[in-house]
């Protein structure tokens, strides 16, 4: 946890509601009306990938394109429809005689399909790519000829409805290996909407809904403990039933439809037992499978911004807090081996085995959904402290989760001595791995009405279709470059510009309007606003000092990781005792023991007094007169991959692995 964080901490936990006794609201039958106008109605907005295209110079644009040009293009549609026709007993493409190997055509089958459908149609919005479009209205037409010859009320699924029943507990259903049916449902859902909003197939929704309408009515004939049953996901650590967010797909398409028996459903899928104890800040999270739940929650934030209902506003908002100040990792992601542990546990012995910072830290998917919720949460609320969040997870893990080669994608990111394994597979952060790239464009700025939010310091040109605005962004921060947005085209009325100032400046950041230095308080973790009718080649110069910085863990403040501005950096351990490729299934090498971490001796808590800049290199840095760890090479985590590293350093300033002079301590 940084100082930053740690500052925070204290009045963000006491800010948190008082346990108490709402266990029985929320979930079928028992949520309270919801209060109307709690949320305004014109809440903040992600400016959609259409609207925005990345640009050289970043490298979030060097992975767009590795996905454009290569991992995204080089999936097969047809491949990807062999068991939904397989299933609806329709002709296979000549010489396609399976699907896809791994998760896709086991306890998960079908769900790459889905996340195709999300990653396709997001990357040809992001990019403008025809090959996309193509195949996103192809795949589409072959999903609605599957449904149609399935015949059963809407049905569509790779699978059998014998899933279903096997769920439901009827007698002698046969599950088929299908392992959690509802979340690879949820996936198809998504991904149809998604076809429906980036790329205008209005076919996608007609598919998407006949689905709803099929589950809506088949949860609508279970009895209040039957849907408990089957929805009750804190049984085991890896639960059998794990749902994905389908509450959340069905609250996007009540907000097309505005069909109440669709955000009805929704809502069957936001627990009591899990949605009252958050909403009265109670931290039960240790030992939950913790996308299971993080996925929920996108569901539960996205309905409670529908109407305000309180208790769903409490519960989401106080999970982000929980897991972003209790349950977190310095790059952003969180659990091990898949699991939250006990608030506070970060480099201490862990629920994993009580092994200490192992190989499992920090799966993709994860931070996938935790950026989601984020977003949600900021259209409530706009506020620099989410958008810190963002940037943190999405540099440092999401972003990190992609090889800049390959463009491979990884399961875990390990943290202490480890390495990467590149999966070869159809897993869950496969899917989500896909998606990824092409969701790069959508967190950079959000709207409403006459304001605009730059979030992100990514080098990208939006096009701001509501006002007519158009304004590029330069500059690549993680390299120390200024920030310049260029007004290409002005717009019909004045807008606000609102500019985050991060957390981590390590100095007044100053601003220049057309080379005119402008009085501002720029305080950090807050936003600029700066507001007037923008004229064609108007220039904003925003400098964003970056300085060193160590982050103390939570449970061990003689652990610490670095950080140069937003970027955490990774230190270069060698390749010793690594197989020969390390791609592979995603447990393929995580019985391999970690290499040695040295520690870092000296004399001062300041990383700038130990870490030289490597010259010709901005971001990266050397260790001197560092005792052990003298000669290492760190550079960002996102840059450095095909290697052992580590992101967490045991820091000796007081010959006993003290804290470091003036670090601040959890108490």
């Amino acid at each position: 946890m940084s100082f930053t964080r740690r500052s925070m901490l204290k009045s963000t936990l006491a800010a948190l509601p008082a346990h108490g006794s709402a266990r029985d609201l929320g979930g079928v039958g028992r949520r309270p009306p919801p209060v109307q106008g709690t949320v305004p109605v014109d809440a903040a907005r992600a400016v959609l990938a259409d609207q925005v295209r990345l640009l050289p110079g970043s490298p979030f644009y060097v992975r767009q394109e590795l996905h454009r040009k290569g991992v995204l293009a080089s999936y097969d549609p047809d491949k990807l429809l062999y068991h939904y026709r397989a299933l609806a007993r329709l002709p296979q493409k000549a010489g396609v005689e399976s699907g896809y190997d791994g998760w896709d055509s086991e306890f998960i089958r079908g769900h790459m399909t889905g996340h195709y459908l999300s990653a396709a149609s997001r990357m040809a919005a992001a990019t403008g790519s025809l090959l996309f479009r193509d195949r996103v209205n192809c795949l589409v037409a072959e999903l609605a000829k599957c449904q149609q010859s399935l015949d059963l009320d809407g049905y569509l699924a790779a699978f059998p409805t014998a899933a279903f029943d096997h769920l439901e507990g009827k007698p002698g259903a046969d599950a088929g290996g299908i392992g959690v049916p509802y979340y690879t449902i949820q996936k198809i859902m998504s991904g149809l909407l998604d076809a429906h909003a980036y790329v205008g197939n209005r076919q996608a929704l007609d598919v998407a809904t006949r689905m709803a309408d099929y589950f809506g009515k088949r949860l609508a004939r279970l009895d209040a403990a039957q849907v408990e049953r089957i929805f009750r996901t804190d049984g085991s650590r890896n639960p059998q039933n794990e749902f994905g967010a389908m509450s959340d797909v069905l609250t996007e398409l009540y907000k097309i439809d505005r069909n109440p028996r669709h955000l009805d459903t929704a809502r069957m899928f936001n627990r009591a037992w899990f949605v009252g104890p958050l909403a009265e800040g109670e931290d039960r999270l240790g030992g939950l499978h913790a996308n299971t739940h993080i996925s929920q929650v996108v569901g539960l934030a996205n309905a409670a911004n529908i109407d305000g209902d309180p208790v769903e506003l409490k519960a989401s908002e106080n999970f982000w807090r929980l897991v972003v100040h209790r349950h977190s990792f310095a790059n952003g992601g969180n659990a091990f081996n898949e699991w939250f542990d006990k608030p506070g546990v970060e480099a201490g012995p862990s629920i994993d085995a009580q092994k200490v910072l192992p190989s499992t830290t920090a799966e993709t998917c994860n931070s996938h959904n935790m950026l989601k919720l984020t977003a949600r949460l900021f259209e409530r609320n706009p506020r620099a402290e989410l958008a810190d969040y963002y940037e943190r997870a999405l540099y440092n893990h999401v972003l990190a989760s992609v090889a800049p080669d390959s463009g491979a994608v990884t399961y875990f990111t390990p943290f202490h001595g480890h390495f990467r394994t590149y999966l070869n597979g159809t897993f869950c952060c496969s899917g989500s791995g896909l998606e990824n790239t092409a969701r790069y464009n959508e967190g950079i700025y959000f709207h409403n009405n006459d304001a605009l939010w730059v979030n992100l310091y990514i080098p990208s040109e939006l096009s701001w279709r509501e006002t007519g605005l158009v304004l590029r962004q330069q500059g690549d921060i993680t390299r120390g470059d200024p920030v310049r947005f260029t007004v290409v085209k002005p717009g019909a009325r004045a807008v606000t510009l609102n500019l985050r100032i991060p957390a981590w400046v390590g100095s007044p950041a100053t601003v220049r309007i057309n080379g005119r230095p402008q009085r501002v308080d720029a305080r950090p973790s807050s936003y600029l606003a700066l507001r007037r009718h923008w004229k064609a080649g108007d220039v904003i110069d925003l400098t964003l000092p970056a300085g060193l910085r160590l982050e103390q863990a939570r449970d061990d403040a003689s652990m610490v990781s670095l950080f140069h501005g937003p970027v955490l950096l990774a230190g270069e351990l060698g390749r010793d005792n690594m197989p020969a490729s390390d791609v592979g299934n995603k447990d393929a090498f995580l019985k391999i023991p970690a290499a040695p971490v040295p520690d870092i001796a000296g004399t001062s808590g300041n990383p700038a007094d130990w870490l030289a800049p490597v010259p010709g290199d901005p971001s990266a840095f050397t260790f001197r007169d560092a005792g052990p760890a003298s000669g290492i090479v760190v550079r960002p985590l996102f840059d450095l991959h095909h290697q052992r590293y580590s992101v967490y350093w045991r820091l000796d300033t007081a010959g006993q692995y003290g804290p470091a002079p003036g670090a601040v301590t959890l108490k």
